[in-house]
């Protein structure tokens, strides 16, 4: 199901097809002149060459730029949903254990020897922590080809 959200034009997005729209009018219209035979008129090949070149260049930037921000767009979203999904599984093991509190007549001792005897805060803490680093990493990965291209 769409929602608002899910339709949501952000600037880059409009840079980008503005820049890809401009890059493809460009093709067409050197590939124009060159089909047409104006070519032998006067037209400055070089100059339709380096009107191609410029046009792509700008796309390709805006391409680039597109891409590491949605790369971190979705880091951010990733975490986010980690620490949600974390969140509802230590929920419904809340939840559950009052369901078996409330069945089996059990007090909170009884509920606190069971955990104890459990690692499930333990193993979520593992869990998280590990998928926030590998998440860290992708990120600094991400980061350091960024940094790469700018040189």
């Amino acid at each position: 199901m769409n929602t608002n959200k899910d339709k949501n034009v952000t600037f880059s997005k409009v840079l980008l097809i503005v820049t890809g729209l401009i890059f493809v009018a460009v093709g067409i219209f050197v590939g124009y002149i060159y089909t047409s035979g104006k070519i032998d008129n006067g037209y400055d090949t070089a100059a339709l060459i380096t009107l191609i070149t410029v046009s792509g260049t700008i796309f390709a930037s805006c391409l680039c730029w597109y891409s590491k921000k949605s790369a971190s767009e979705n880091h951010y979203k990733l975490r986010m949903s980690l620490y949600k999904e974390s969140a509802d599984i230590r929920y419904d093991f809340n939840k559950r254990m009052v369901e078996l509190m409330k069945e089996n007549d059990l007090t909170q001792e009884d509920i606190d020897e069971i955990e104890s005897k459990g690692d499930c805060d333990e193993f979520m803490t593992d869990a998280l922590t590990n998928t926030v680093t590998e998440l860290d990493t992708l990120r600094d990965i991400s980061e350091s080809e960024n940094q790469i291209e700018q040189v």
